[in-house]
């Protein structure tokens, strides 16, 4: 199965390595703007599976892309550029005004946003076809790549280019992602052993109510690549990363083994098995678990029967149990 994954992605990366060119002979019809952001999915696409992550280098990358483009404008205000973003400030004097304001600003994102890539994923599995897509794409438009100053006053758009994603990865290394150290846990420990899915059962569980990893043998994930171990709980500790549009308001901090946990809209916590009732949130939990599979059993593809779960559709019971106490009756074994 692994062999199988492995040649499929050597074809793939094969495949694309053809299609470069008509990839960017399509997005050059776009805006520096829309070129970059596909090139980034494209990025995304080709490595590790790891949400959180990617969330971050959105974030980051728009943030590249809105002030490179505000920056050659005095009424717009930008975003990070002489502005404080967590504990980091980022200083910013202004830019001279260019003659040719779209082709400096063209210049400005396609430099911070290459320079970003170049960083972000120099170690992404995908690095082979990553690099040669951006290089062309730099290529294309005229941008020469060796180009690294940052001196934007006397530089112009691309050096503004490169000021901006250096500054962005400076504040990277200290907005609490851990991103120098590929983004490892640095004081999260599970409590329970590995689960080894190669044996019968679950006997060293420690704690049914916390998070265990899964040992698997050749672990491949969902983007293809194979893993030499099971991925780590992912990214337990980014509450305290600095995020988008989050008020402090909006947080609760929760304290374990003498660590912070920062939580965004806390819905509250979960129900629990209690391993010292037998009724109770212990009975909740399990008649709850154990009702989903009792009615997906009921579902055949070779039955005939086509459910209708479009929005115009679903929710044909006018009404919902309001109370945990009604969903026995509700719901019936």
């Amino acid at each position: 199965m692994v062999k199988l994954l492995q040649l499929r992605k050597a074809a793939y990366l094969l495949i694309l390595g053809f299609n470069l060119a008509n990839l960017n002979a399509q997005i050059n019809e776009h805006s520096a703007a829309r070129q970059w952001s596909e090139q980034l999915l494209h990025c995304i696409r080709n490595d590790f599976a790891r949400p959180p992550i990617h969330a971050r280098n959105i974030y980051h990358f728009n943030i590249a892309m809105y002030d490179a483009w505000a920056a050659f404008d005095p009424q717009q205000e930008t975003f990070f550029l002489g502005k404080q973003l967590g504990n980091y400030f980022c200083p910013f004097d202004g830019i001279p005004l260019p003659d040719n304001l779209q082709q400096a600003r063209d210049e400005a994102i396609s430099y911070a946003c290459y320079r970003l890539i170049r960083h972000r994923f120099n170690n992404s599995p995908g690095l082979p076809v990553i690099l040669p897509s951006i290089n062309q794409l730099m290529l294309s438009k005229g941008n020469d790549i060796q180009f690294t100053s940052t001196d934007y006053v006397n530089g112009g758009p691309r050096a503004l280019g490169n000021y901006i994603a250096a500054r962005i990865i400076e504040f990277g290394h200290q907005d609490g992602s851990n991103e120098q150290n590929n983004y490892a846990n640095t004081f999260y420990e599970p409590v329970n052993p590995d689960l080894n899915v190669a044996q019968p059962g679950n006997p060293d569980m420690i704690d049914p109510n916390r998070w265990q990893k899964i040992a698997v043998v050749g672990f491949v994930d969902q983007s293809g690549n194979e893993l030499i171990n099971s991925p780590p709980f992912l990214c337990p500790e980014w509450g305290n990363v600095v995020g988008f549009s989050l008020h402090d308001s909006l947080k609760i901090t929760y304290e374990r083994d003498g660590n912070q946990y920062h939580v965004y809209y806390d819905p509250g916590p979960a129900v629990y098995i209690d391993t010292n009732e037998v009724t109770g949130l212990e009975s909740q939990f399990k008649w709850n678990f154990m009702m989903v599979p009792m009615w997906q059993a009921h579902l055949d593809p070779d039955d005939g029967v086509m459910w209708d779960i479009s929005p115009a559709s679903i929710g044909n019971v006018n009404t919902l149990p309001t109370d945990y106490d009604d969903y026995p009756s509700f719901y019936n074994f």
